[in-house]
């Protein structure tokens, strides 16, 4: 993963002209599309729920949301909260 690029932190001190300083030194180069990861965790005052990750190239939607993630999320939580617990969503899908 690329980090995001700042050329006001990036510096090049010569004694001559510019043409002097290495292209390298000048120039910022990073991926047109960087890769990135989607993921999903729960956290409550009884601890964090595991890390779960979105397939490459997933759309979530509320059918993938109800159907990969959701059953994840409700067994992180009844192992972290036995005596009960509330989702809250604004989905109208996910509520019924």
């Amino acid at each position: 993963m690329n980090s995001p690029v700042s050329n006001q932190n990036s510096r090049a001190l010569a004694t001559g002209k510019n043409a002097d300083v290495k292209p390298s030194r000048l120039l910022v180069q990073h991926d047109k599309f960087a890769q990135h990861v989607m993921v999903l965790s729960g956290v409550s005052f009884s601890g964090k729920c595991r890390l779960h990750f979105v397939d490459e190239k997933e759309k979530v939607d509320s059918a993938y949301y109800l159907g990969r993630l959701l059953p994840n999320l409700v067994e992180d939580c009844t192992r972290l909260l036995p005596t009960g617990f509330i989702f809250q969503h604004t989905a109208r899908f996910t509520q019924d």
